[in-house]
């Protein structure tokens, strides 16, 4: 199995991966990932993994002693989820009369029927999930996909939680609304309100974050609360995922958080403007009180919220109420 790619397609693969260990546990398995991917895959057991990124796989040469690597497995399938050319031309270069080749295929034109400016075709598609499900069974390894369960269980660090959130009281929320794209981000101004009526109702709120100005506002609300604590650019990967499982809940845009959470079972509200749910059902086993979005005749636009807005005020994200998305938290951490 190949699975490069951005963390939000990693995450997603990993309900396929779950599923093809469990029903086929005498199954060999390697993955070959990046070092950054791999704590998204802790929670699955037996299989292996190939580096993509370690030193003597880099350049040409070490594309060569790739090949040698995957070659030397003797694989009877090879499932490319990641697509790219590079991972084509390797999946090519093994043995094509002993080895079996799928890769993943994209919505193709029911994503771009689902994004057109006129006459979109509001249906839900495949989640990458179930498309990964379909190249294996492809490959001739039907399986079950989990359903409606976190498939990988909780692991803490006690360190890292407590020196960075101290001793677990109460009930705690966390933030991750300010995406690198305007389609995606909750404006500032909003997200701060947000988090001021957070901090009056939960006993801490955990700000998450990856560049240089959500930092910054991360670090101005931990300025302004004692109850605030900002988790924005501190950590890796794997010490995000421990934050996450120790929240009672957390609210986010479309992005890495939301895929994080929803792996290690934190309940989550997602906030969604130039996308939209039924591109890539990113809260797997959760219904559709967790989802909060405006219903325009322009939405979605976008498969990512990186195409500019058409009218050119992200009516999508500014019409969102702070006070609405709140009460989305409060019902979803009563239940807790």
């Amino acid at each position: 199995m190949i699975r490069l790619g951005t963390l939000a397609q990693a995450a997603m693969s990993v309900y396929a991966l779950v599923g093809l260990v469990r029903d086929y546990p005498n199954l060999r398995i390697t993955v070959l990932t990046s070092h950054r991917l791999r704590p998204v895959f802790r929670g699955v057991v037996g299989v292996e993994f190939i580096f993509d990124d370690e030193e003597q796989y880099r350049g040409l040469r070490g594309e060569m002693r790739l090949w040698r690597t995957v070659r030397r497995l003797g694989v009877d399938a090879v499932a490319d989820l990641t697509s790219s050319l590079r991972t084509r031309v390797l999946t090519l270069m093994l043995p094509p009369w002993r080895t079996r080749r799928g890769r993943l295929k994209g919505e193709g034109l029911e994503g771009r029927a689902l994004t057109r400016k006129y006459r979109k075709v509001m249906v839900q598609l495949t989640t990458p999930a179930d498309r990964s499900r379909r190249l294996f069974g492809s490959l001739g390894l039907p399986f079950c996909m989990p359903q409606a369960e976190p498939p990988m269980p909780v692991y803490i660090l006690p360190a890292v939680v407590e020196i960075l959130l101290g001793e677990k009281s109460g009930k705690w929320v966390g933030v991750d609304l300010l995406t690198h794209h305007n389609g995606t981000c909750y404006p500032i101004p909003l997200t701060a309100q947000l988090v001021d009526m957070l901090s009056q109702y939960y006993q801490k709120v955990v700000i998450f974050g990856s560049g240089i100005y959500q930092r910054q506002f991360a670090e101005a609300m931990q300025a302004k609360y004692n109850n605030v604590v900002s988790v924005a650019g501190r950590g890796s990967v794997e010490e995000q995922m421990d934050i996450l499982s120790v929240l009672d809940a957390v609210v986010c845009a479309d992005g890495d958080i939301l895929r994080l959470a929803t792996l290690v079972g934190t309940p989550s509200v997602s906030v969604w403007g130039a996308t939209h749910p039924f591109l890539e059902s990113a809260n797997f086993g959760q219904g559709p009180q967790s989802v909060v979005q405006v219903a325009l005749p322009c939405r979605p636009c976008s498969s990512s919220g990186r195409r500019r807005c058409l009218f050119g005020g992200y009516q999508c994200m500014n019409s969102i109420r702070p006070e609405e998305i709140f009460e989305r938290v409060w019902n979803v951490t009563a239940g807790n």
